[in-house]
């Protein structure tokens, strides 16, 4: 029953939306990467050197769960709490589809639209990202029609939403990733259709400057 309630919660509608800006941020990439846009380039490539240079990847399969859990969980939350700004939500899901297509780019030298979204991580990851920003979105409409009243309230309602849906949407993502881990063997990671480590783009001259 509670999760009927929850789920009643999540807006079709800003779902959807929340899944086209991201496909248009993926198809956008490419021109960034080409004109080596400095602005939307740092800070994808910076974290990705951050998550290779600082994730033991023979690390126990749980606590390596519990690591990629928490940092997704961290940056869906983030999604939420943009919620407070109305125009932040949108713009976040536009800049995650290109920083995700930027890493692809970068790690392959091309884009894998179908393992982008098709690959068994991001079928629970990329639906979890867009319930977080459509969370984002009605709670950033809410504060915005209640002219910031009942602030509490309305957060505590979308919260809900992120606490009984993202969150084992996650722990599902981050299980299934962390079997293709350590069934991949040492030092490969699959996730978001590539492979962490090898770095398939990283000879490519195009990048050389990234």
């Amino acid at each position: 029953m509670i999760y009927a309630r929850i789920w009643r919660l999540i807006d079709g509608f800003l779902f959807l939306l929340a899944a086209l800006l991201f496909f248009l941020g993926v198809f956008f990439a490419p021109v960034v990467v080409k004109k080596e846009v400095g602005l939307l380039l740092r800070y994808p490539l910076w974290i990705w050197g951050l998550i290779k240079r600082h994730i033991d990847l023979d690390a126990p399969f749980f606590r390596l769960w519990a690591l990629i859990f928490s940092l997704n969980s961290f940056s869906l939350f983030c999604n939420l709490v943009s919620g407070f700004c109305i125009i932040l939500p949108p713009l976040f899901a536009f800049l995650l589809g290109i920083h995700i297509a930027i890493i692809s780019l970068k790690e392959l030298g091309k884009l894998r639209i179908v393992f982008l979204v098709l690959n068994p991580v991001s079928l629970f990851e990329l639906p979890a990202a867009w319930i977080s920003l459509s969370l984002g979105m009605r709670f950033g409409w809410d504060l915005y029609l209640s002219k910031y009243s009942n602030v509490l309230s309305l957060f505590e309602r979308n919260l809900m939403g992120y606490l009984l849906v993202v969150l084992p949407l996650l722990a599902i993502a981050g299980f299934i990733e962390v079997s293709l881990i350590k069934a991949s063997g040492k030092g490969k990671i699959v996730d978001w259709g590539f492979d962490r480590e090898k770095g398939g783009g990283q000879n490519n001259p195009s990048y050389d400057k990234l």
